[in-house]
């Protein structure tokens, strides 16, 4: 661990805060939430992409940070999405088609997995290893 610089620990941070993703969207779909399985795929593969430099870094790892920057803003949009219409219905104070009760785990999703892609991001413009 000596050896390790900046961007191994942003890797690690991705990797974390994608976990905590994880878990919320499967609350979220638990709820009644719109969350696909495909939304959870990706989510999966984002932190199997940040996972690998602990395996050394490599040429291709430089293009994981990229694909698990790329998954991560694709379950956002996804979620966002499937949740526009808990939004609308929590500020309009209506209801319609949505779950306004959800709003606010559309909200932290929303900011974990934001906040998640700009880790990410961050990971493929620094340096893994010293």
């Amino acid at each position: 661990m000596k050896n390790k610089a900046f961007g191994f620990y942003s890797a690690c941070v991705t990797a974390v805060l994608t976990i905590v993703v994880l878990a919320i969207a499967l609350v979220y779909a638990s709820r009644g939430g719109q969350v696909g399985p495909l939304v959870i795929a990706a989510l999966a593969a984002a932190v199997l992409c940040e996972a690998s430099l602990f395996f050394g870094e490599k040429v291709w790892t430089d293009f994981t940070g990229i694909i698990a920057a790329v998954l991560l803003a694709y379950a956002m949009m996804t979620i966002l999405s499937g949740g526009i219409w808990n939004i609308a219905e929590a500020v309009n104070g209506i209801k319609m088609v949505g779950q306004p009760e959800l709003a606010g785990m559309n909200y932290v999703l929303i900011g974990v997995n934001l906040a998640a892609i700009l880790a990410a991001i961050l990971t493929c413009f620094t340096k893994k290893s010293r």
